[in-house]
């Protein structure tokens, strides 16, 4: 273990949060004995920073006669900072990797680790972690996503320990330009070609759970891949339960993922391809399933629109006929002709359940590739006659194309 350690002094030192906790509190113990000094003590003026009485004992004073030069009064602050929100690494610059051991009147980390404060698991898990530092490289992505009040958003995501940790920020900005920092950090488990991460967030000295993630990796090593897709479920900042798709675009440096998340542009095919796609549920309890959203009072529509249809459309003195089938429950459009595809297809109620909105893709041989066609409901489904709606598409010429669609059912 020294010689792990001797190859690594010139890095940063990385220790488990039980670790530093413990370190911190012997520092303060020690500091505070030292000086005589009973009860609470002001953070400024415990660490030495800020408005703070530079006659009176702090440790920013002692920690440089330790060290023999400059100590940035706040930097234990902070870390105390991160440990309590939650990080299970704290990190120590290369500058300050023993400082703190030293003040306490040991050589080192590993004295340190060694003393009688630790259980032998305790120890076994620091020793692990110094001994793959030099193999724990961080990984950097930005997460894209379509978010809160309908705009896509962005967050960090910073990839610890091989890949057994990770920490996320997300920075939203209120009309007034104050942000809000939301931080959680999780643990990632790989199973067959996926990652999952389970996230936790801290508000004080409690854990809440946080949101889940699940994205594809397939055989090869999740570093390799410059993106990664997947999904997330969990809350918004608004405690509505919300579940969508999500992008992870890798970077070099934690500088490069601050000026993309900091940057409100977004790559338009990154854009494109996760506008809208986000499931919101109410975090209201409804007890009339009525009142489950917008569209519920008008279900039956939807309902008595199941069936088998012969489509004619009129385009330029020419008829073209189409037979779909609308499923029951599950409102597929599925095409009854032979080497004819129906893809992307939707059935929507609108105008509080006065018209009904079929809209889908062709794939075959067909006069139209792509359509949507707007029909009178309460004609539609009245399934013993026959109807007309009205059409707007894209023809096999990639024409703009629009007109009468008749429509009768297929008994």
């Amino acid at each position: 273990m020294e010689n792990v350690l001797k190859r690594n002094e010139s890095e940063t030192l990385l220790l488990t949060k039980l670790v530093f906790n413990l370190l911190l509190d012997n520092v303060i113990s020690h500091f505070k004995v030292s000086h005589h000094i009973d009860g609470k003590y002001k953070d400024s003026q415990l660490y030495g920073f800020g408005n703070y009485d530079t006659e009176k004992p702090n440790l920013k004073n002692d920690l440089e006669l330790v060290l023999r030069g400059y100590v940035n009064g706040k930097y234990l602050y902070n870390k105390h900072r991160e440990a309590s929100s939650g990080k299970p690494i704290i990190k120590i610059s290369r500058e300050y990797r023993s400082l703190f051991f030293n003040y306490l009147g040991y050589r080192d980390v590993i004295e340190f680790i060694e003393s009688d404060l630790f259980t032998s698991k305790q120890r076994d898990k620091q020793f692990d972690l110094l001994s793959r530092r030099g193999s724990l490289i961080d990984h950097y992505y930005v997460c894209y996503y379509f978010g809160e009040d309908n705009k896509m958003n962005k967050g960090q995501v910073i990839i610890y320990n091989d890949w057994k940790t990770v920490e996320m920020i997300y920075v939203y900005v209120d009309e007034n330009g104050a942000k809000g920092i939301y931080t959680f950090y999780g643990t990632i488990s790989q199973s067959e070609d996926f990652a999952h991460f389970d996230t936790k967030y801290f508000v004080g000295n409690k854990k809440s759970e946080g949101a889940k993630f699940i994205f594809f990796i397939g055989k090869s090593s999740a570093n390799e891949r410059q993106y990664l897709i997947g999904t997330y479920s969990g809350f918004d900042k608004y405690d509505r339960a919300i579940a969508g798709k999500m992008i992870l675009k890798k970077y070099g440096t934690k500088t490069e993922i601050e000026d993309e998340v900091n940057n409100k542009s977004f790559d338009p095919i990154i854009c494109q391809d996760l506008n809208k796609v986000r499931l919101v549920v109410e975090s209201s309890i409804r007890k009339n399933p009525l009142m489950f959203s917008k569209k519920s009072p008008y279900a039956q529509v939807l309902t008595r629109s199941a069936g088998d249809y012969l489509f004619e459309f009129a385009i330029e003195g020419k008829k073209h006929g189409l037979k779909l089938r609308i499923e029951k429950y599950h409102y597929n459009i599925v095409s009854l002709n032979d080497s004819i595809i129906i893809e992307e297809d939707k059935v929507l109620v609108l105008n509080k359940g006065q018209i009904l909105n079929l809209d889908f893709a062709i794939s075959g041989m067909f006069h139209l590739q792509k359509t949507s066609i707007y029909i009178n409901a309460i004609d539609f489904i009245d399934h013993n006659k026959g109807i007309e709606g009205n059409f707007n598409g894209v023809d096999i010429n990639n024409n703009i194309v629009s007109g009468i669609v008749k429509i009768s059912g297929i008994i």
